[in-house]
């Protein structure tokens, strides 16, 4: 994710349809940062809609997010916790192309559909590939290009117009892949289509893969 300039988008309508998202996506989040642990970077933290769903295997969350005004909601949320939970998160306002982390750091990274909008995913993962310990996990899930042919056309087609009004988002990536070119081994990949999203971003892929 890239620092954004503040409109009235990205401070009120952006913000909400992450939480809209967020909710709709609840069961599948829940279900893979059950798998965190340790120390844990997510990447694009969004509202902090995720933050409850961190198990007691975690011992520090450090929520990366560029936005200022997402940050601003998950600030409310962080408030609301109880304050044993507050005391292991950390939100970092800082863009994913160079985290403000030593290397070696972490032992968990999560990204939950923020690879489709950064600007470089190689250099994200980059990023991540140096911050993980070796051995770490990065647990991932994301909307990619699609199985059908025919969604792959309209993709393509309508990507150049959907990344201006989407926060970035990329409709045509195959995310896998730059996961696998960064030099993690995925141990774990599932994909397929969510019945309640819309078509173009139906298709997910979500997952494990591993610092060598």
């Amino acid at each position: 994710m890239s620092l954004r300039r503040i409109n009235p988008y990205h401070r009120w309508l952006f913000p909400w349809l992450l939480d809209r998202v967020s909710k709709v996506v609840a069961p599948e989040r829940d279900q893979l940062l059950a798998r965190a642990e340790g120390v844990v970077l997510e990447v694009g933290a969004g509202t902090g809609t995720s933050f409850s769903c961190y198990q007691h295997q975690v011992t520090q969350l450090l929520a990366l997010e560029p936005d200022t005004s997402v940050v601003a909601r998950a600030r409310k949320v962080l408030s609301a916790l109880p304050p044993k939970q507050q005391a292991k998160i950390e939100l970092l306002v800082a863009d994913a192309m160079a985290i403000p982390l030593p290397d070696s750091s972490c032992d968990t990274v999560v990204c939950f559909l923020v690879l489709c909008s950064v600007p470089e995913p190689l250099q994200v993962l980059s990023e991540i590939a140096r911050v993980l310990k070796p051995g770490g996990s990065l647990l991932f899930f994301e909307h990619v290009l699609a199985d059908s042919e025919k969604v792959q056309r309209w993709q393509h087609r309508l990507n150049p117009y959907w990344h201006r009004c989407a926060g970035g988002c990329q409709l045509n990536r195959d995310t896998a892949e730059y996961i696998r070119q960064a030099g993690f081994d995925i141990q774990e990949a599932q994909r397929y289509q969510h019945d309640l999203f819309p078509v173009l971003v139906r298709q997910l892929v979500t997952g494990v893969a591993v610092k060598p």
